[in-house]
């Protein structure tokens, strides 16, 4: 087993990036989970991965050019949302299997595309090349500082739209300020550590917190704590090593993560409907 402890500075720019990263992602996902948009944040991964891929092919700034695509992609879900005819879940389906299959078809060009698009479907931390001053972190804090900004506006039109419009006029601009926000933030995550570590912290905490707690604020601090500490010991735990066939294996830190982040997740479910089932029991 790799000592944290007495290596730590080694490891510490991946945990810090991790838990950042993952923090930033829960609070955005209490809009998502509130809005009921999990498929639409996991089409815009699918579209992120696609977007990475393909600024590797065409030699494009791959901070840059991936979030500045993912941004343009805003355009055409807002565009289709607007018109009742068309079912928004059916669009992102087939907007779904068409990135998935588009990154597909980019790996037949191998290389550095390959190699880059696997790791951006799973990711790793303690592989990858982290730099705090990266654009894309910035680019990230920047995006979540206007967030929590008109965090309030996000919410008064995500629960009462028709009386929006009535107070304070079209709600379109802000949707779109939104969907950009979203766009750009996970493309970054995407991007530094994988669509399926971004996509957890993005649902999980918040999944996992919403029915027990009903305070917006101590939900989103309740839910960066979630997040950095599932980091902090999913990164620990992908340090132990197991012994099978004469050689020592390790997990991948990513998924280790993410695994975490769902067995807390399933274990406060079970939690809960055993005090129900309990409780209903004792009162009958």
């Amino acid at each position: 087993m790799t000592d944290l402890l007495t290596h730590w500075e080694l490891f510490l720019p991946q945990i810090l990036l991790g838990s950042i990263m993952g923090a930033l992602l829960s609070v955005l996902g209490i809009l998502i989970v509130l809005r009921k948009m999990a498929f639409f944040g996991v089409t815009l991964s699918q579209a992120v991965t696609f977007s990475v891929a393909l600024s590797l092919f065409l030699n494009w700034d791959v901070e840059v050019f991936p979030v500045l695509f993912s941004c343009v992609l805003v355009f055409p879900l807002l565009f289709f949302r607007r018109f009742e005819s068309v079912s928004e879940d059916v669009v992102l389906g087939i907007l779904f299997v068409f990135f998935a299959s588009a990154s597909q078809f980019l790996l037949s060009f191998g290389g550095h595309v390959q190699n880059h698009l696997m790791a951006s479907f799973f990711g790793d931390i303690l592989t990858s090349q982290v730099r705090l001053t990266s654009i894309g972190v910035y680019v990230a804090i920047g995006f979540f500082v206007t967030y929590l900004s008109f965090f309030r506006r996000f919410l008064f039109i995500s629960f009462d739209r028709d009386q929006y419009k009535i107070q304070v006029g079209n709600p379109i601009y802000f949707d779109f300020l939104f969907y950009i926000i979203l766009a750009a933030s996970l493309t970054v995550a995407v991007n530094l550590l994988g669509t399926f570590y971004s996509v957890a912290h993005l649902l999980i905490p918040v999944f996992t917190l919403l029915p027990i707690i009903r305070s917006l604020r101590l939900l989103a601090l309740v839910s960066i704590l979630f997040s950095a500490l599932a980091t902090i010991f999913g990164f620990y735990l992908s340090l132990f090593g197991v012994e099978a066939g004469g050689e020592t294996i390790y997990f991948p830190t990513s998924s280790s993560i993410v695994l975490l982040l769902c067995v807390v997740s399933f274990f406060v479910y079970f939690v809960r409907f055993l005090n129900t089932f309990l409780f209903r029991k004792t009162n009958r």
